[in-house]
């Protein structure tokens, strides 16, 4: 395999730019069989070993693969993702060197992410969301937000538990926060640190499991009538518009284990 071999300058720069690659190469002990998907920055394959073991790799879109900048992304990924150990997080494998491309393998997550869940009854979705909010715990303990919070980074394994996923934006809880995905973002030049970001696209999430849409603008929250919502799911929705009014700056991650517990039952 080409990948497996010494390349000149100008081979590597063709392999790692090619729409195509690695399809059907070796990335480490790794065949790439088939892409699972495409992000803002990263491709992700599917992955399988000799002995049957899948995986799914991560690496920069060809147009980005020979930026430093992209393979320092995926390095960082790696490195926080080892650093944090979290079974409420993907699992990364290995990080591979490829032909100068960096590649982090992770879990295979086969069953789909949450969006399938929006708006269904919290007894669907409720386990997986706590499982986020464990994970977004896990993070802050080692200093970490995870800057990029959405159901479709929210991945499910083989057994049906829920894992976070995408660290590519992974910051220090203090830095200033960043718009990754706008519909999850806080409004431009709003003074919030990486930790407010997190409570407020977990808030948006939260509103879009419980209703099947995003939350309104600063105005239509302000006026939002909550009083429709399933009795079950009130205190669910009443918490999370609150903490997107208040623009992610609630009582941490804390806020939303307690309504989580308030609602215990609804998912037994």
């Amino acid at each position: 395999m080409r990948t497996q071999a010494l390349a000149t300058e100008s081979d590597a720069r063709a392999i790692g730019t090619a729409v195509d690659w690695p399809q059907g190469e070796f990335l480490g002990s790794w065949h790439a069989v088939a892409l699972l998907g495409r992000g803002g920055t990263a491709d992700v394959w599917h992955g399988v070993a000799a002995d049957g073991r899948e995986a799914a790799l991560k690496l920069a879109k060809p147009e980005l693969r020979r930026h430093a900048a992209a393979n320092a992304l995926i390095r960082h990924e790696h490195g926080v993702l080892r650093t944090v150990a979290s079974s409420r997080l993907v699992a990364p494998y290995e990080l591979i060197e490829s032909d100068g491309v960096a590649v982090l393998a992770l879990e295979y997550l086969p069953h789909g992410d949450l969006v399938p869940l929006l708006g269904m009854p919290p007894r669907h979705w409720l386990p997986a969301f706590r499982a986020v909010v464990g994970a977004l715990l896990d993070l802050e303990h080692h200093g970490f937000a995870h800057g990029d919070l959405k159901p479709r980074n929210v991945l499910f394994a083989a057994d049906g538990t829920a894992r976070l996923a995408d660290l590519t934006y992974a910051r220090p809880l203090s830095a200033p926060a960043v718009v990754t995905t706008a519909a999850y973002g806080l409004p431009a030049a709003s003074g919030a640190t990486a930790r407010d970001a997190d409570c407020f696209a977990l808030a948006a999430v939260l509103f879009e499991l419980l209703t099947a849409r995003l939350p309104p603008g600063p105005g239509g929250l302000a006026n939002l009538d909550i009083t429709a919502a399933n009795a079950q799911a009130a205190p669910l929705l009443a918490a999370a518009v609150a903490a997107l009014r208040a623009g992610g700056r609630v009582q941490g991650l804390s806020y939303f284990t307690d309504v989580i517990e308030s609602v215990r039952s609804i998912d037994g």
